[in-house]
């Protein structure tokens, strides 16, 4: 009995904590929900990236827009997985 009292006892505790964190994440995700910028405000992070130079001076030629070249010297650079 002693045995079924403790392990009641220690599920119980588990659960308030288990309820706090859950708080505690809700809050920091809700916070951060706040603060993040806008997709409009994050929009001159993005790069349109394509896969060959061909495709780029094509959609820069039908878009009126530059073409951004990288160009990678390693061994195992692949910027679409994103290692370079």
């Amino acid at each position: 009995m002693k045995k079924f009292l403790a392990f009641l006892a220690l599920s119980m505790l588990a659960m308030t904590v288990i309820g706090a964190q859950t708080s505690e994440v809700e809050s920091a995700l809700k916070r951060y929900a706040e603060l993040r910028p806008g997709e409009k405000d994050l929009a001159m992070y993005r790069i349109d990236w394509a896969p060959s130079l061909e495709e780029a001076q094509s959609r820069a030629l039908k878009e009126n827009r530059p073409v951004f070249l990288v160009i990678i010297h390693a061994k195992y650079g692949d910027l679409s997985s994103g290692h370079c």
